[in-house]
């Protein structure tokens, strides 16, 4: 079974389609999405074909919906998924993003934050690294959309400020265990929009490409997405 499948956990209309749409442009021949909502996962099935259409490729694209704070049934579906691909590329964004403001958030709803970002983070990891070290590819992958937080907090997201902090901790364990894998994160350096000149999607994806392309002397845990420094100083 060819190694040219890449999964994404937590697809969706925004980073999640369209990073999986130009990694189809580009290289992979079978991708698969896991979200929670059908309709949503069929819309983005959809968006990912006609991009490598427009590009020239015949891909295959499957999606499973399934809520990952289900561990049981997340863990059975990751199973099916094997009989559709073997993947070279691992893409984890999901994320559960809301204001919570300092010493006002619920404390129960913590590890809520917890959960989706690292509990199921380490789900998919457990399941992924042994299969991507045993690859002959050259870029065994293990990708996760990050942000600054966990250098930069901010008070009115400080519960995911939190568990930002703690993923990268597990990101870097998990690369420090398994050398042969690029274990990676993409820190966005601000709120994702489409009118946004440098944190669009599309700009997003080209990055992800770059950490996925790099050569395993260049691997790099972090790779930082920021408004570039020329662009500072016009704006000051």
């Amino acid at each position: 079974m060819s190694s040219d499948g890449l999964l994404v956990i937590g697809s969706g209309p925004g980073i999640g389609v369209i990073t999986s749409s130009l990694f189809a442009q580009k290289k992979f021949t079978k991708i698969a999405l896991i979200s929670r909502d059908n309709t949503r996962l069929s819309k983005d099935r959809e968006t990912i074909l006609q991009a490598a259409k427009s590009a020239g490729k015949t891909i295959e694209v499957q999606t499973w919906s399934v809520d990952i704070t289900n561990t049981t049934a997340f863990k059975a579906v990751l199973k099916e998924t094997e009989k559709f691909a073997t993947f070279s590329c691992i893409h984890f964004n999901a994320a559960r993003v809301a204001p919570s403001n300092l010493l006002i958030f619920p404390e129960e709803e913590i590890p809520r934050d917890f959960k989706v970002h690292n509990n199921h983070c380490h789900t998919i990891s457990h399941w992924a690294l042994p299969i991507l070290t045993s690859l002959t590819s050259s870029h065994p992958s293990h990708l996760i959309t990050s942000s600054l937080l966990p250098h930069d907090p901010v008070p009115f997201v400080f519960s995911l400020s939190l568990v930002k902090a703690s993923q990268r901790n597990l990101a870097q364990s998990l690369a420090l265990t398994y050398p042969d894998v690029h274990v990676a994160l993409l820190n966005v350096g601000g709120p994702v929009s489409w009118e946004d000149r440098w944190f669009n999607q599309p700009a997003i994806a080209k990055k992800f490409w770059e950490l996925y392309t790099q050569e395993k002397d260049k691997w790099t845990l972090v790779l930082d997405l920021l408004v570039e420094e020329s662009e500072i100083v016009k704006i000051g």
